[in-house]
């Protein structure tokens, strides 16, 4: 039976979006006449474009992409696992490459594919590192303020969190005053800086995830997107204790299945995560547990997304 990986999501669902969709596009692009835009987004037209691939290979003509027409499109056997997992987690996010988000959460700026945030350093060392591989992007996005930016980045972290305070704006600090909203939008539009975000993505948090599921020896699709949407939202298991209370639940646990040990693993992250932010927490955790479910008010079905229950990727992108 073939195996579904992308579909355009049924009405009053998310749509899948994200790297690996806009990696199908310009794939489509590249075969057939009609163009459509790149913008990641598998909707109405991609699925057209899907149809008409389909029709020009003589496979099955359905509009969703199944692992026949993967292998004959892509010459892949399956769609990075990683990507996989990264488009459903930068979706929670929202900030897409460009969008930065002000102090509403402590973090002080947030800009980014996973959200890189000035409190806890990831911002100030995406920007540096971008600083010295792109000197020219970084100058051209944030023109005279390209030195203020990178000394605020350096300084102690309460004090560049109250920087970005001074910043934010709206009743929630959600905004970000211009120039500075600009600056990041123009600089995350470059294609080379999208390159190091996605990169620095995978580069740490999908290490901290691969090595969360094989602590745990949890290693199907969904093990994988629960424990990279962990990484990323919530520093890993390793941090907090959480690896070691959800050793000493599981061994009390009267069910010694891998269901309950993921039951366990996302209760013990919501808990120990800030209680102001533990409903969206538990909505995430159990979405990616579940492979269904809401999150900021949208409805996810993950399959959709290419990752289904039961399943093991061919690799883990190592």
């Amino acid at each position: 039976m073939p195996r579904l990986f992308f579909r355009k999501a049924d009405p009053g669902e998310v749509l899948v979006s994200g790297i690996v969709v806009s990696g199908l596009q310009t794939a489509l692009n590249a075969l057939l006449p009609q163009k459509i835009v790149a913008d990641g987004i598998f909707g109405s037209a991609t699925r057209e474009m899907v149809k008409q691939y389909q029709a020009f290979a003589s496979i099955p003509v359905t509009g969703e992409v199944d692992d026949v027409t993967w292998l004959r499109l892509m010459h892949l056997p399956e769609p990075s696992i990683f990507g996989r997992c990264l488009q459903v987690t930068a979706h929670f996010e929202g900030t897409g490459y460009t969008h930065v988000v002000g102090n509403f959460d402590g973090a002080g700026l947030t800009w980014g594919i996973i959200g890189f945030t000035l409190s806890n350093g990831e911002l100030g060392a995406i920007l540096t590192d971008i600083s010295a591989g792109f000197p020219d992007l970084f100058n051209l996005a944030f023109g005279s303020d390209a030195a203020v930016i990178l000394a605020k980045i350096k300084l102690p972290r309460a004090e560049r969190v109250a920087w970005a305070d001074t910043i934010s704006r709206g009743p929630h600090k959600m905004g970000v005053a211009e120039p500075w909203r600009s600056y990041f939008e123009t600089l995350g539009a470059f294609p080379e800086i999208q390159r190091m975000q996605t990169d620095r993505a995978k580069r740490i948090y999908w290490t901290i995830a691969r090595h969360d599921a094989a602590t745990f020896g949890l290693g199907e699709e969904l093990d994988l997107a629960l424990f990279y949407d962990i990484a990323v939202q919530n520093g890993g298991m390793s941090s907090k204790g959480r690896e070691a209370e959800v050793r000493a639940r599981f061994a009390g646990s009267p069910a010694q299945t891998n269901a309950a040990l993921r039951q366990i693993i996302e209760d013990v992250v919501v808990e120990t995560s800030k209680p102001t932010f533990q409903n969206d927490v538990r909505h995430r955790k159990a979405t990616m547990r579940t492979g269904s479910g809401t999150v900021h008010g949208g409805t996810y079905q993950l399959a959709d997304w290419g990752l289904a229950s039961g399943q093991v990727p061919i690799d883990s992108d190592a």
